[in-house]
């Protein structure tokens, strides 16, 4: 039995649908959602109709639309396995996914657990048992950042850039007034922005489009614009003294074994001031559930650093390392904010994982 044939014999045990999701995707909600970062990796092209179309780039935005589009309400488990196409630095484009997604279950412990268990579970059908489990928290870091009063524009970016170390210390060091340049504001839309008149900038953009010959349907509105530019004022503005900046780069450089996470954390925050205590309480009750599950037959880990670079993460991110890969061999995590970005009016919990099956050959499995 090939891999996937016996992946999908397994999600389907686990009470997953297994829908048909189209090879050909469209390529707005993925671009609107995942964010331009992706455009220069995918491969897009264009329907009949003038609509952009893009070869399936991943499974959790085409499921969470086939979710939205049949009008699925309440909970639901999704399994796939198939090809992708995503250019990858030495690595193939085209090549094989597979993995779940469970939308809608409001006992988030319980799904967030069983996301992992079927993480590793696939891992070992594949043939794979050395490898390291990575776990993060988006919604602790989301604290920290709350906790130490910065700007929410500030709090936006930084959110942004989680999980990705060398973004972090850019923006960080700007933050601290390292590196600055007023965020390249135009000198009189500074001015405006500083003075908070909304009004009088938004006329002013407006102004300027015009001199220039734009026009709003062909790009973003002078609203838009202004909403931009009261941004970059807020990040230009703010500050981040030196013992906030000494505190945030100790809670990123956390390190633990899963175990010793939410004690190691405590300590932390209360060494530093950090007011994360309901984060922290939901991270402590995940880490003893899991510890119950014993799904993992290595080393499992919780790094604050780890984290996802989408915006639609809110909570648990993990993966799982192989010894002699490079990359990651899995990853997942909760997005609950993804269905609302795709249209559903109200938030949908919703949590997932994918496997990178060339990955997992290359680790030894089948």
């Amino acid at each position: 039995m090939q891999i996937a044939d016996k992946l999908l014999d397994y999600y389907a045990s686990q009470g997953c649908a297994l829908p048909e999701i189209g090879l050909l995707q469209p390529a707005d909600p993925l671009l609107d959602t995942a964010g331009e970062d992706l455009r220069r990796r995918i491969f897009i092209t264009a329907g009949q109709k003038g609509e952009s179309l893009c070869l399936r780039p991943e499974f959790t935005i085409p499921v969470s639309l086939h979710y939205l589009r049949e009008g699925t309400s309440g909970k639901a488990r999704f399994g796939y396995a198939g090809t992708v196409f995503r250019q990858r630095s030495n690595e193939m484009s085209e090549f094989s996914q597979a993995g779940i997604e469970d939308i809608g279950n409001p006992d988030r412990l319980a799904a967030d657990l069983a996301a992992i268990t079927d993480c590793c579970e696939t891992i070992r059908l594949a043939g794979v048992s050395d490898y390291r489990l990575v776990i993060g928290d988006q919604a602790i870091f989301e604290a920290v950042l709350s906790s130490l009063g910065l700007p929410a524009a500030w709090q936006k970016r930084l959110g942004r850039s989680f999980g990705d170390m060398d973004r972090m210390s850019v923006d960080l060091d700007r933050l601290s007034g390292e590196n600055r340049n007023g965020m390249g504001l135009d000198p009189e839309l500074a001015e405006l922005a500083k003075s908070g008149e909304r009004a009088l900038l938004n006329q002013k953009i407006a102004g300027m489009m015009e001199e220039a010959g734009l026009q709003s349907t062909m790009g973003r509105t002078p609203e838009e614009i202004t909403e931009r530019v009261l941004e970059k004022a807020e990040l230009a503005a703010a500050n981040l003294d030196a013992d906030h900046r000494v505190a945030l780069d100790a809670f990123l450089a956390l390190e633990t074994s899963i175990e010793e996470a939410p004690a190691v954390l405590e300590q932390t925050a209360s060494l530093y001031d950090f007011e994360i205590g309901s984060a922290l309480e939901g991270f402590a009750a995940f880490v003893e559930a899991l510890k119950a599950k014993k799904v993992s037959n290595g080393e499992s880990i919780y790094k604050a650093s780890f984290g996802r670079r989408l915006d639609y993460y809110t909570g648990l991110v993990f993966e799982i390392e192989c010894p002699g890969q490079d990359k990651p061999v899995a990853g997942g995590g909760r997005y609950d904010h993804l269905m609302s970005l795709l249209g559903a009016e109200a938030e949908i919990p919703a949590v997932g994982f994918s496997i990178w099956l060339d990955r997992l050959a290359a680790a030894g499995g089948q």
